[in-house]
């Protein structure tokens, strides 16, 4: 495959993922070539490749004669999916903590944690502001992963990002009211400056439980 014709490809399965992940498409909902090259405003060659790759990530499943529809999930598979994701993190930042951070890792970690003070100094929260923690929420969780430099264990938490309200970019849920919404996404961003500073004291051990612990805030966040 071509260069740009790869980079179509990729760029047609990102902002597929993401509209997916963001619940754009509901659950069982058909995905056509059509209608995607459409709303992306791009061609139906690139539509076509991504499919299968978001099939093979079990994002999408087989509808018919060469069809596709979005994969439906249940509320075990989302729980089973975050505890799972936990512990992957958990083993990631206790092999951190212990091997030592990069000052670099330091830095981009204590970034996150001045960003999400920005947007929480508000309680007052819009879309924008979610949609920025999300961000900011996701390359704090990666950064930590990555940082293990254990591929398997990177495999592992990609896979379960694709099970809904899993995905650290997700950070709402719905809540029953605002009130509800930033007190977990506040109680949230504290246990994110007790991880960074059990990795900055090198205790594996307590950095490991955090984020079991940080797990649970987001199950409250499901309502579940």
């Amino acid at each position: 495959m071509e260069p740009m014709a790869n980079n179509h490809r990729l760029q047609a399965v990102q902002q597929l993922r993401e509209l997916i992940l963001c619940g754009t498409f509901a659950p069982g909902e058909r995905i056509t070539e059509a209608a995607l090259a459409e709303r992306l405003a791009i061609s139906r060659t690139p539509i076509r490749q991504a499919l299968p790759a978001l099939c093979q990530e079990g994002l999408l499943v087989q509808a018919g004669n060469r069809g596709y529809a979005v994969r439906r999930f249940s509320q075990q598979e989302s729980l089973d999916a975050l505890a799972v994701r936990a512990l992957m993190e958990g083993m990631a930042a206790r092999a951190v903590a212990e091997q030592g951070a990069s000052a670099a890792l330091l830095a981009t970690l204590h970034a996150c944690l001045g960003e999400g003070d920005r947007i929480l100094a508000s309680r007052s929260l819009d879309a924008d502001d979610e949609q920025a923690y999300g961000a900011m929420n996701a390359r704090f969780h990666r950064a930590i992963v990555v940082a293990a430099n254990k591929p398997i264990l990177t495999e592992t938490v990609d896979r379960c990002t694709v099970v809904p309200f899993v995905s650290p970019v997700n950070v709402v849920f719905g809540q029953r009211s605002p009130t509800l919404a930033y007190d977990d996404l506040y109680y949230g961003h504290r246990q994110h400056g007790a991880i960074v500073s059990a990795i900055e004291q090198r205790d594996g051990a307590r950095a490991e439980l955090l984020f079991r612990e940080h797990a649970n805030t987001q199950r409250h966040s499901m309502g579940i």
